[in-house]
């Protein structure tokens, strides 16, 4: 009886939550099989999540360009965020338990994908820890290697705001993640994976920043991709290759306590970069993690109008901790 009961009771966990642990272990899944599960759940939920209207429809209402230095920034005025309300002035946690009707994607072990209800891109989704973890706090390296099974699940990339003053809304700590098609607007990315791929020596261990924010604190290290990318490769190299490189770049920040440390994550496939902030708004804009892909959001029309009258490059400097500092062991892309 007790035997039938922990068979029922395990067959019960996958079906409403997909268990991290026990979907590995007892359903004995590939890494590549759970990725394709999450990505069908993203999609499967999104849409469905719009009949019941949890989600603000993704509705741009003004999109243009602008090339400086070789880099094209897409800014888009987007209805929906102008909705969102200032996540530290909330009475309640809209990330935890009982979740809105819609909000939720997936239960992992520790851990819950749920639906951004403003989307900065179709099928934005967060990785929050099912127990509560102020924003503020390390990163550990389990949920590390799960952003990257999402974000590798839908090829696409993952952000963080760590701070009110790197555009951080909520302070119980999440991951954002969005698919493939933000690389469409995301030119600073797609810069740094093209100059990376055009390399003819490749240097995994070295540091690397963008030339035209040199005089910014912010770093970029790629990964070891024969690992990463090796179909063999088990969920601790993984963890261990992810971890090292969060680890390198908290210690080229000269990091005492990352409590204190106002930065943005972005990771993709290739590799991991932080920005250490200064503040959150600059001459009547605010950006978090985003505006440093090289896609930039308004949510008014005066934001919008800004963003035409002011260099982008001029806004990112200045919103980013200044770094007057010369490194031997570090690239310029």
């Amino acid at each position: 009886m007790k035997s039938l009961m922990l068979s029922k009771g395990l067959i019960g966990v996958v079906a409403i939550g997909f268990s991290y642990g026990v979907y590995r272990i007892f359903r004995g899944f590939t890494k590549a099989e759970l990725r394709e599960n999450i990505k069908k759940q993203i999609m499967k939920c999104y849409n469905e999540s719009q009949n019941q209207g949890f989600v603000e429809p993704f509705d741009i209402l003004q999109t243009f360009s602008k090339n400086e230095q070789g880099i094209e920034f897409h800014i888009k005025l987007v209805k929906s965020l102008a909705k969102k309300p200032v996540g530290h002035q909330q009475n309640i946690n809209p990330l935890i338990e009982p979740f809105q009707p819609g909000q939720l994607v997936m239960k992992l072990q520790n851990y819950n994908i749920l639906l951004n209800k403003f989307p900065v891109n179709p099928y934005h989704t967060l990785l929050v820890p099912q127990q509560f973890i102020h924003q503020t706090e390390k990163f550990s390296k389990e949920y590390l290697s799960l952003a990257y099974d999402v974000l590798s699940a839908v090829e696409g990339f993952a952000f963080f705001n760590s701070h009110p003053e790197a555009g951080a809304s909520l302070d119980h700590k999440h991951f954002q993640i969005v698919p493939k098609s933000a690389y469409q607007s995301a030119n600073i990315l797609n810069h740094i994976k093209e100059w990376w791929f055009e390399r003819s020596v490749r240097q995994p261990n070295k540091f690397t920043k963008l030339r035209y924010l040199k005089k910014t604190k912010h770093f970029i290290y790629f990964f070891n991709q024969d690992i990463l990318q090796n179909k063999n490769c088990d969920e601790q190299q993984q963890q261990n290759q992810l971890y090292e490189a969060y680890e390198k770049l908290l210690m080229k920040c000269q990091v005492n306590d990352i409590r204190d440390l106002k930065h943005n994550l972005i990771m993709t496939q290739e590799f991991l970069m932080i920005v250490v902030r200064k503040q959150a708004t600059f001459n009547g804009v605010s950006l978090n993690a985003v505006g440093f892909t090289g896609s930039l959001l308004a949510k008014n029309e005066q934001e919008c109008e800004k963003l035409k009258q002011t260099r982008i490059i001029e806004i990112l400097e200045n919103l980013a901790q200044t770094d007057e500092q010369c490194y031997s062991d570090v690239d310029e892309c």
